[in-house]
């Protein structure tokens, strides 16, 4: 691998892990602790999921709008600090309510813009025949934020909340020293491309297909990546030890999910490993209905962990391929509906849970979405015959 490609990995690789592993899902591995030691009701910590989930929406619509040249570097970086802010923000306990649900925001805008503008940058700067390779390393860093949010979850019980969050804190400011280095290495690619004309492409009903599958994958998943955690805690009343265990066989779930992704669709290629990763997601989720055995509930740990980067992954590379120049527009759409779905998706389920449905019930539910949605993509593959093999390179 070229120096090139290597500081474009690393550069995606760090704005995924922060901007989705750590700004996203280390809310839901410190909801327990938080919620105890900041006296936080069940229905607010709720909100405050949802308003990250606002945040994100608002975060995936700001960065369609923006110009694909070189002032994408300025608003990564502004949204690295903002987002490494928002953890500081949220260490401290005794704040008015709505000072939480601000820097949830703020988090979520943060991560919309990294998960949207860092591969618009790597799909500029590189040749279309690394990219696959510098994807599944880049996509991968979610798995690494979910990791890094996990260290330190065996010492909840010895160390203050306040200090597992400012520990966050760090990671994420190390991580916008190293983005803001390796962005002035990219700025001048980004001058050259700043001219180049607008590509109009026609859009088939694949491309919607995977619209579709891709937004029933954001209602699916809400119930493992908000509350469960929260789940495992006050439903099935485990000990902190095997809480710190499902969430660290979520988190290296996490961090395998681009290369499991990565490793079938060298061989089935894109779609058929699309179809197969969602038939698996769906299954992962089903499981968490059955707590007669805790090994049920590690694979559904494990899996859901994977699943999640490995279609988010699979999903922004298939655009990629498919649409080239328009990767950054039609990738924005792709965004925008997931979180669309996402928000509704969260206050749905916090709706659900207000009303008296239990979490194997919302379980069931997700897992019903995201059939839907798999049966349909496998439905518009077979009558267009698509050759997926075709889609490696």
């Amino acid at each position: 691998m070229s120096s090139n490609n290597l500081k474009l990995s690393i550069f995606l690789c760090l704005s995924m892990c922060l901007g989705i592993g750590i700004l996203r899902f280390s809310y839901t591995a410190l909801l327990p602790g938080t919620r105890e030691a900041f006296a936080w009701t069940a229905g607010f910590a709720s909100i405050l999921g949802s308003a990250n989930l606002l945040g994100y929406l608002m975060g995936a619509f700001t960065a369609m709008r923006l110009p694909q040249d070189k002032s994408m570097a300025l608003y990564i970086q502004m949204a690295a600090i903002a987002g490494m802010f928002s953890l500081m923000c949220c260490a401290f306990s005794d704040f008015p309510k709505v000072w939480y649900i601000f820097w949830r925001v703020i988090s979520g805008i943060s991560g919309g813009l990294l998960m949207i503008l860092s591969p618009s940058v790597v799909a500029q700067c590189c040749d279309v025949q690394d990219r696959f390779k510098i994807n599944f390393i880049g996509f991968s860093g979610i798995g690494l934020g979910v990791l890094l949010a996990t260290l330190f979850l065996p010492y909840l019980d010895q160390i203050a909340i306040q200090t597992a969050w400012l520990i966050l804190c760090s990671f994420a400011l190390i991580i916008c020293i190293c983005l803001s280095l390796l962005l002035q290495q990219f700025k001048p690619h980004l001058s050259d491309q700043s001219a180049s004309t607008p590509v109009k492409v026609t859009l088939n009903s694949l491309f919607y297909s995977l619209l579709i599958v891709y937004a029933c994958s954001a209602f699916a998943y809400i119930p493992h990546s908000l509350f469960w955690i929260d789940y495992l805690s006050h439903e099935l009343k485990l000990s902190l030890f095997w809480i710190n265990l499902n969430w660290i066989l979520y988190g290296l779930g996490s961090a395998l999910g681009a290369f499991s992704a990565y490793i079938l669709a060298r061989k089935y290629g894109n779609f058929t490993t699309l179809k197969i990763l969602y038939s698996l997601y769906i299954l992962a989720i089903f499981i968490a209905v059955f707590t007669s055995s805790p090994l049920l509930t590690f694979a559904s740990s494990f899996f859901t962990g994977m699943l999640n980067p490995a279609v988010v992954f699979l999903t922004s590379y298939t655009i990629l391929q498919l649409y080239g120049l328009a990767y950054k527009k039609l990738w924005s759409i792709a965004t925008l509906c997931f979180a669309s779905v996402q928000l509704l998706g969260g206050l749905s389920f916090s709706s659900l849970q207000h009303f008296g449905v239990t979490y194997h019930q919302q379980f069931l539910l997700a897992a019903l979405v995201l059939l839907l949605g798999t049966l349909q993509l496998a439905w518009h593959t077979r009558i267009h015959r698509y050759n997926s093999s075709k889609q490696i390179d």
